[in-house]
């Protein structure tokens, strides 16, 4: 399968694609490779499984985005005993590796719609994912936080230039603003929403991958897979610390075009629970202090979390389908109901996470069903 340009400017498919359960067997070729390789080997996506109740990509969210509040457990409430438990198995935080995951997925679920759309409605489409959801809990974190926990008179709480540039900052996407003046002092970490830092990152790959798009330099699958594997390989080449302010952007934008590129290639790339198994392990074997072991095993763990959400019994994919999208709500709010958490006494790590959690799936439901949803049907309006 290739891609070519059509005349509205949209990528397009020269081959035709199959549906339904004899998808992978639908062309010939495919069906004689199919019958030879081994069963342990898997099989590739199908165009069936790409749509909602081919999946579990939902209920993948939802775990990544519950995931982050793990490590966060710890760092909230035992900054000084070191990081949480994840780190003696996996070598990292497991926040650090379920926002790189996130990353990947974003990437993979998403170039399909540019592919399809074009640039304009690809970015129209991601602004209304992102947007009205982080500006209204911009306004209601800082409210709420003030009536439980607030110590400063209304008028220079929210008239303060820290508060301000909470909102604003964050608000254009531009971030670095976390705090909230007179909130959480006592705790270890004063930030009021740690996890914000993460959001303008995604918003640049977003736009490096449509400026690939709109400036013509990946009209055809392979092109632009040759410029995405330049990419990657030169981040491999170069020490993460040769430019320290590139640093994440460096490490989130390799997670995020492995996702893309595996989407590119999705037909080609069996899914296989032995092969996920044996690439987490052998990627968990590379020493920590060899500056490969991340790399190696975001890449295992992102063919891991595809092969469980396209590999699901049909029941799992079911009840995906069905759960209402409250992973972007819980990432968002999560960090301050943590920290709501601690002030009023759960100290504990698992404690806390547990109380953070019940704060947070409220919060998460209300942005998901009054700003989300209704946001995402605006996708449909020209």
């Amino acid at each position: 399968m290739t891609f070519t340009i059509s005349r509205t400017g949209r990528w397009r498919s020269t081959s035709t694609s199959c549906s339904g359960p004899s998808a992978p067997y639908c062309c010939p070729k495919m069906r004689s490779e199919s019958l030879s390789q081994p069963r342990w080997l898997g099989a590739p996506v199908t165009d069936a499984e790409l749509r909602a109740d081919g999946n579990a990509f939902t209920l993948m969210r939802w775990i990544l985005a519950s995931t982050v509040m793990f490590s966060h457990g710890w760092d909230l409430t035992q900054p000084s005993q070191g990081l949480d438990p994840s780190v003696a198995i996996l070598g990292q935080p497991v926040s650090r590796l379920a926002v790189l995951l996130f990353f990947s997925l974003s990437g993979y679920l998403v170039i399909g719609g540019l592919l399809r759309r074009g640039v304009g409605t690809f970015l129209k489409n991601r602004a209304l994912r992102l947007i009205p959801g982080l500006w209204v809990m911009l306004i209601v974190v800082p409210v709420l936080l003030w009536l439980v926990c607030g110590t400063t008179p209304a008028a220079d709480f929210f008239t303060h230039r820290e508060t301000l540039a909470y909102v604003w900052r964050n608000a254009l996407l531009i971030g670095g603003a976390y705090t909230l003046p007179g909130i959480f002092l006592d705790s270890p970490s004063m930030a009021v929403n740690g996890s914000l830092w993460t959001i303008p990152y995604e918003v640049r790959c977003y736009l490096a991958l449509a400026l690939l798009a709109g400036l013509g330099l990946g009209l055809t699958r392979r092109r632009l897979t040759i410029i995405l594997l330049a990419g990657l390989a030169l981040h491999l080449a170069l020490p993460e610390n040769l430019i320290p302010p590139l640093m994440l952007a460096r490490r989130l934008g390799f997670a995020f075009f492995v996702g893309v590129l595996a989407w590119l290639w999705r037909e080609r790339m069996s899914l296989s629970w032995p092969l996920a198994v044996a690439g987490v392990a052998a990627a968990l074997l590379v020493p920590v202090e060899n500056r490969y072991q991340l790399p190696a095993i975001e890449i295992a763990l992102t063919y891991f979390v595809m092969v469980a959400a396209f590999r699901m019994p049909a029941a799992i994919k079911t009840a995906s389908q069905r759960l209402p999208d409250y992973s972007y709500g819980i990432y968002i709010y999560a960090f301050p109901a943590q920290q709501v958490a601690l002030h009023f006494g759960a100290a504990d790590p698992l404690a806390n996470i547990a109380w953070g959690f019940l704060i947070t799936l409220p919060l998460a439901a209300l942005s998901w069903h009054l700003i989300e949803e209704p946001a995402l049907s605006l996708k449909r309006v020209r």
